[in-house]
């Protein structure tokens, strides 16, 4: 486990290097349940503010001749048609906008806006008679600059139904911020380079349907600070997202998965699907319906008390890995070569698991770990149930035989692995960008395949054309 733990010790460094909510003025329980839960939902739905004691600066009126802020006087204007959009005119309409105003991208043609965008005051950016797709961004990035770049400070941005892209980023990440409050909905962002699709430090940040594609050895997602994220999907070659929350954070049915670009080489073997550090002990972190698939780490947890409820991970050499953090695992379908859950530090509570593939163990505990389980079923691989050890962990495991497994957890999904520049989300972003999703999936969906990831029954597999199981 050497290898293991200088793995984890990596991931750290990798990783990532707002005002606490009012109490509400109302019962005890009530006046708990705002100190344990953020205050999220404020800038994409601006009516939960009250009682949170935030809202959305009030946009001040133009005067009567329209002043540009820093400008002189000219007609004030918040619509850029990126269809005949010359070079620069997104960031002059921009840099005159006043606190929080709109900024509306329209693209009926299917141009881009091609330009790098610098937010300096608070501001809206949506995008009108516009779907985002695969070869249709409404902002493409100049190379090596970022889509867009939050100044610190920067009260909050919100980007809706935007396609931006960066295919020759660099250094540069497409989304770059610090010290904001920033959301995202219906957002599809693609990122080719060496930095981040987004890199957002110390924010509160919100994202709701939006999705990330990158081809990159940093995470594609990396974020310090507060999240709420819901409805996500993100596609990555080597680590899919680093977080390292600063305060209470919720995630709900984030989906991650590993690109075949790189499949076989050793970026692929130090792969991480999902990555949260840096949570302190008063923290809580709540995620619900984490999905990665294909990453050699799935799941790395450190530091901090963490649920996963409902997490499902696919062809993985160990599928949860866990240091120096209080961490609970319910009801989860876990596919691994190596461990199923393994913690080199800290306490795991394991209950109602599926484990399928492994050959060491289903839960390991270094020493200094502790594992307390309960009603979880381990499927190991062909002789490897008289293989399976438990190191520190005193407990009884039903071994089943891994053909008993469902078919979930046996399905060559790296054969016809998507890479960068075929890829795109089948979420409901997708859905949103108009062509029909069995075209978006490359195809119908196979029932086979269907049944096994929703925990139905499971026929006999379909039989290829000589005969052989596929």
């Amino acid at each position: 486990m050497k290898r293991l733990a200088s793995f984890a010790a990596a991931l750290v460094v990798l990783g990532l290097v707002g005002a606490a909510p009012q109490v509400a003025q109302a019962s005890p329980d009530a006046r708990i349940d705002q100190q344990i839960r953020p205050c999220f939902g404020l800038l994409l739905e601006p009516n939960l503010s009250k009682g949170c004691g935030a809202r959305r600066p009030v946009k001040r009126k133009p005067p009567r001749r329209p002043y540009y802020p820093g400008g002189g006087y000219g007609p004030y204007r918040t619509v850029v048609d990126c269809d005949i959009a010359y070079p620069g005119e997104v960031n002059d309409v921009l840099a005159r906008l006043y606190d929080g105003d709109t900024l509306t991208l329209v693209s009926r043609n299917g141009g881009a806006c091609l330009e790098s965008l610098s937010v300096t005051r608070s501001v809206v950016i949506t995008a009108r008679d516009y779907s985002p797709s695969r070869t249709r961004p409404i902002l493409l990035a100049p190379a090596d600059q970022p889509c867009i770049r939050i100044a610190p400070g920067v009260a909050f941005v919100v980007l809706q139904n935007l396609g931006l892209e960066a295919s020759r980023g660099g250094t540069a990440s497409c989304i770059v911020g610090r010290a904001t409050e920033l959301a995202l909905k219906g957002v599809v962002v693609r990122y080719d380079g060496e930095g981040s699709a987004i890199d957002v430090a110390d924010s509160r940040v919100e994202m709701i349907e939006t999705a990330f594609v990158g081809r990159t050895r940093a995470p594609v997602v990396k974020l310090s600070g507060s999240l709420q994220a819901q409805d996500i999907d993100v596609a990555a070659t080597a680590i899919g997202m680093a977080v390292e929350t600063g305060r209470d954070s919720r995630l709900r049915d984030v989906r991650v998965v590993r690109l075949g670009d790189w499949s076989g080489s050793s970026r692929t073997r130090n792969s991480a699907g999902f990555v949260l550090t840096g949570v302190n002990r008063d923290q809580l972190v709540q995620i619900d319906g984490l999905s990665t698939d294909g990453f050699s780490r799935g799941i790395y947890i450190s530091g901090g008390e963490t649920t996963l409820q409902r997490p499902v991970v696919r062809d993985s050499d160990w599928a949860v890995v866990l240091e120096g953090a209080d961490l609970r695992v319910l009801d989860g379908r876990l596919e691994a070569a190596d461990v199923g859950i393994y913690a080199a530090s800290g306490v795991v509570y394991a209950s109602d698991n599926a484990i399928a593939g492994v050959m060491r163990a289903g839960l390991f505990a270094d020493s200094g770990a502790q594992i307390r389980a309960r009603d979880n079923r381990v499927f190991a691989r062909p002789g490897g149930c008289e293989a399976l050890v438990t190191g520190y962990f005193d407990g009884a495991l039903t071994c089943r035989p891994w053909f008993e497994a469902p078919e979930l957890f046996r399905t060559p999904r790296d054969r016809a692995r998507a890479d960068y520049d075929s890829y795109w989300p089948t979420g409901a972003v997708a859905v949103l960008s108009g062509p029909p999703s069995s075209a978006l999936a490359g195809g119908p969906a196979d029932p086979y395949d269907a049944s096994a990831a929703a925990g139905g029954p499971v026929g006999a597999p379909p039989v290829g054309p000589q005969g052989s199981p596929r």
